[in-house]
């Protein structure tokens, strides 16, 4: 059974909810107070001004006055207690959504899209905090001030408040009816809001794609038709909260007007005084506020539920486990990476089958094969980001089931074939390699990412604001940033997604000459497009559907005429050769 997500909701005031209930309870006992003692004077008024009574009637001016003044001076005081609760408690709840999602699963993250947690982490959070902030405060200073005013009816006149308890009794109903509708509809502008951010994601992260392929008419339309599935559920949304607010009306106007005919008959009656029947219609706006304030705070609470919904949907996802195998207790000596018998799927197709290999330490080890054949998941399998279905993993000698996730990755670098760089300065992402570096750090990763002098010829030199993916730089350029952040993290083991591949012969030079300083004396694995990269490897592994067909040097293959690795580096020779003479 799910958990109740509005009162886990106040769990993120985290030993402030006594204030806020303080605060809240104050706000509320002042509105009820000052309604109850306006209604008070007005009887005591009308009262004195039929006998005319005027020593009387000043007094209570006066007594009125005083009042009322200090109400007013303390309710902004208990305002702020709770204003500063609500938004210390938004701010615990956007920290945990976020520091939550941040160490959740690889598969977590492939199966939503960016968008849709940045909806969740923006409008979800907004929409939530609703419950416990104006929406909750409103329906509970509206909620002691409706019971304050009603059980002063009661006192005056108890035919009065029954009118007044009868609207009440059909107000729940009317709302109740519609809160699911109301849910549902809220859910479903929540969804499809989501769903506009990816599209909006996906416009402006591809949109030198959308413009060179002239797609923008397409992404338009796209973009119509999502932003027309909002406006369709929020107008769903809309038109049940106003069929809510006029049924509503109407019930708190109809027992107005019995207020006001029950109440003409009893003072005809000589039942009761004039001075009542003023009270009782000063009061009844407690108790019509009320039905109002339900009539607004049941559609309202399900639309900060259905985002909250959507929130504790992430911080309810299991977290990436410190291990992901259960503890060997044994070491394979002068074994850097290995894997034994280790078969992954992802879901039912399976990509890796019982793989086995083993690499020392300090040698060089190129990954080959068509696409689909699984070098990309060993590097994913190595750096933890997967659990294996079966099969051990060594990483530094250690079996990964005797390591922490953290420390397994601190031994790995990784340089991806497109580097991502963050929007920050050079040094910033070049710093992200080593969370304590100085100056002289970085300054000296680059240089042996052969990126210092093309940094220095930058405006602001390792001040330069990168852009977002690091935009303002080429290819190139982004690389042996990306390399000088491996450098700096100085990790025994290497692993390398062709990182020149697609690259122009100047770039790749620099690059090439960068990653041959950082792999001396470090455990290489590379992943091979062009295979004229790695003729000097220690070994080389040749795989398809997810198992090594063949392994040796460059040499030792190239010697097997009839082998895979011999056929793709002949069609990429000749690919290469044509190239050069066009």
């Amino acid at each position: 059974m799910r958990k109740n997500n509005f009162f886990r909701l106040f769990n993120f005031m985290k030993g402030m909810f006594a204030k806020y209930i303080v605060g809240i309870l104050g706000v509320s006992l002042t509105s009820a107070l000052t309604q109850v003692i306006m209604a008070y004077f007005f009887k005591n008024i009308f009262s004195a001004s039929i006998v005319k009574n005027q020593e009387f009637m000043l007094a209570n001016f006066i007594h009125f006055g005083i009042i009322i003044v200090i109400f007013h001076l303390i309710l902004p005081f208990f305002a702020y207690m709770v204003d500063v609760v609500a938004a210390k408690t938004t701010g615990n709840l956007r920290k945990t959504v976020f520091h939550h999602s941040k160490n959740l699963p690889m598969n977590f993250f492939k199966d939503k899209h960016s968008g849709d947690l940045l909806s969740r982490l923006t409008n979800d959070i907004s929409e939530a905090e609703k419950a416990y902030s104006q929406t909750f405060i409103q329906f509970v200073t509206q909620a002691v001030t409706g019971v304050f005013t009603l059980a002063y009816i009661f006192y005056l006149e108890w035919h009065l408040a029954l009118l007044t308890v009868l609207g009440g009794i059909i107000t729940l109903i009317i709302n109740v009816y519609f809160s699911k509708k109301l849910k549902n509809a809220s859910s479903r502008v929540q969804i499809f809001l989501a769903m506009l951010t990816e599209k909006l994601s996906n416009i402006l992260v591809g949109v030198d794609i959308i413009r060179s392929f002239n797609l923008q008419n397409l992404y338009t339309k796209k973009f119509h038709i999502d932003n027309q599935q909002v406006y369709d559920a929020s107008y769903e949304r809309v038109n049940i909260e106003a069929i809510v607010s006029m049924l509503n009306a109407l019930v708190a106007t109809t027992g107005f007007v019995g207020i006001v005919a029950v109440g003409t008959y009893l003072t005809i009656q000589g039942y009761i005084e004039t001075g009542i029947i003023i009270a009782a219609l000063q009061l009844q706006a407690g108790p019509i506020q009320l039905i109002r304030a339900l009539g607004n705070f049941i559609p309202q609470l399900q639309s900060s539920l259905a985002a909250a919904d959507r929130l504790f949907e992430i911080i309810d996802e299991e977290q990436e486990p410190q291990v992901y195998q259960e503890t060997k207790g044994y070491k394979k000596q002068n074994i850097m990476v290995g894997f034994k018998n280790v078969s992954f799927a992802y879901q039912d197709d399976l990509i890796l089958n019982n793989l086995s290999f083993e690499i020392s330490k300090g040698k060089v080890v190129a990954l080959v094969g068509p696409s689909g054949s699984g070098k990309s998941t060993i590097f994913k399998l190595i750096l933890n980001f997967y659990p294996c279905t079966r099969g051990d993993i060594i990483i530094d000698e250690t079996f990964i089931s005797d390591q922490t996730i953290r420390e397994i990755r601190q031994k790995i670098a990784y340089v991806p074939q497109d580097a991502y760089l963050f929007n920050g300065t050079v040094a910033e992402n070049i710093s992200h390699g080593k969370e304590e570096a100085v100056t002289e750090d970085i300054v000296e990763a680059a240089k042996a990412a052969n990126a210092h002098n093309f940094i220095m010829e930058l405006k602001n030199g390792y001040d330069t604001v990168v852009g977002e993916r690091g935009t303002h730089l080429s290819g190139g350029q982004r690389q042996r940033i990306a390399i000088a952040r491996a450098v700096i993290k100085n990790a025994p083991i290497l692993l390398l997604d062709e990182a020149t591949s697609a690259l122009d012969n100047e770039s790749e030079y620099f690059v090439q000459e960068a990653l041959s300083k950082l792999m001396l004396g470090r455990t290489t694995l590379v992943i091979a497009h062009r295979l004229s990269t790695i003729r000097e490897a220690d070994q080389i592994f040749v795989l398809k559907n997810g198992i090594i067909t063949e392994k040796g040097t460059h040499q030792e293959l190239m010697g097997k005429k009839e082998g895979v690795y011999y056929r793709l580096y002949s069609e990429q020779f000749r690919e290469d050769n044509a190239d050069a003479v066009s």
